[in-house]
């Protein structure tokens, strides 16, 4: 008797069958995942990888971002979309603050994301409408259905108190919105058969931001409901031509001012990420556009508002051009290190105009230097 073998005449259709299922099992094993499922919850994201997969890593404004490439799958689940967003074709990004430890760990199989959960302690996570208590000056439209005389626009008064019919002065500091649909609704069904009430916030006459800045109108605004970053911009009379970034300035639980730089290209660009929802007492500090300064032999030295996608040989054509004396193959861009001092990229624009080169994209704060060419 033989152990551990099958002996004994197979067909080829028996073969065939035999031959496809380990195909498959092999494929299975190879490839378990669709390169690109995202799954995760606040604190760590995995997405599945495969052949083809690349991963690019850079740090912008206290974040760290990864860039995946090569993805069959980018579809994100919605509570996910404020760590994972959508980069273009087959293409996903990860961003997340470099304040919470992000780390990646890659396995033939998937990469994992993991970072410190935002909690409670992250004062900048407000991505759902604030519920606050009403206090003085708030104003609302309150509605007791199918008794139109009992409609009313109402204002929180100095001591808490509102003014309604039949009820006189009835007490709502403190209550939320719908903590006082429930209390009228209460106080109503002596005079009304089974009152129906809905509440309706209009503006809250006792919650403000501070808008500074690059904007039309700076100043302080009541906040109308749910306001978000955006919106309190576009309410002080929007950006300026010179707009840059925005800082919003916020207290934590422990009254400690905190601070957080907002691109404005992101905000335009509606990520619910970045457009949060502003909270009572923050301040919103449009800053001015950021510059890059292009000097030497170029036909108008001077200073230009810096962009996304501004390169070397586009700023020197913003500029006029090099003029003829200019030594293109020494061309030097003067870069903030990080660290209080200075670096000195060295280019040569001549093999960047001939295509043997990558233009060279420019930071915030670019000092371009166009050297002269020098005559015996």
């Amino acid at each position: 008797m033989n152990h551990g073998r099958i002996t004994g005449a197979c067909s080829p259709g028996a073969r065939f069958l035999s031959f496809a299922l380990f195909f498959l099992l092999a494929l299975s094993l190879a490839f378990p995942l669709m390169a690109g499922g995202v799954t995760g919850q606040d604190g760590q994201v995995r997405v599945a990888a495969g052949p083809g997969v690349s991963v690019s890593f850079e740090e912008r404004q206290g974040e760290a971002v990864w860039t995946i490439a090569g993805l069959q799958d980018v579809t994100v689940p919605d509570h996910l979309k404020r760590f994972v967003t959508v980069a273009g074709a087959g293409k996903l990004a990860v961003i997340l603050p470099k304040k919470q430890q992000p780390s990646l760990s890659w396995s033939p199989e998937s990469l994992l994301f993991r970072w410190l959960p935002s909690g409670e302690g992250n004062v900048f996570d407000s991505f759902t409408p604030p519920a606050y208590p009403l206090g003085s000056g708030d104003k609302l439209q309150v509605t007791v259905y199918n008794v139109e005389d009992m409609n009313q626009t109402v204002i929180v008064d100095p001591n808490g108190f509102i003014t309604f019919p039949v009820l006189d002065k009835v007490s709502v500091s403190g209550l939320t919105v719908n903590e006082l649909q429930h209390k009228l609704e209460g106080l109503l069904t002596q005079f009304v058969k089974e009152p129906q009430v809905n509440a309706q916030l209009i503006e809250y006459g006792s919650r403000f931001v501070n808008v500074l800045g690059e904007v039309q109108s700076p100043g302080r605004l009541p906040i109308k409901g749910a306001l978000r970053l955006l919106d309190a911009i576009s309410q002080a009379g929007g950006f300026t031509e010179k707009s840059g970034d925005v800082e919003l300035q916020r207290r934590d639980s422990a009254g400690q001012l905190q601070s957080k730089v907002f691109s404005r290209d992101e905000l335009l660009g509606n990520d619910s990420r970045t457009n949060i929802y502003v909270l009572d007492q923050d301040v919103i500090n449009v800053q001015p556009m950021k510059q890059v300064y292009v000097s030497g032999e170029v036909k108008n030295p001077g200073s230009l508002f810096y962009y996304k996608d501004l390169t070397l040989l586009r700023a020197v054509a913003k500029q006029g051009g090099f003029t003829q004396w200019a030594k293109k193959d020494k061309v030097d861009i003067l870069r903030d290190n990080g660290k209080g001092g200075t670096e000195t990229i060295r280019v040569d624009a001549r093999k960047i105009e001939k295509g043997e080169i990558d233009d060279v994209p420019l930071m915030p704060n670019d000092h371009v230097v166009v050297n002269e060419r020098k005559f015996l």
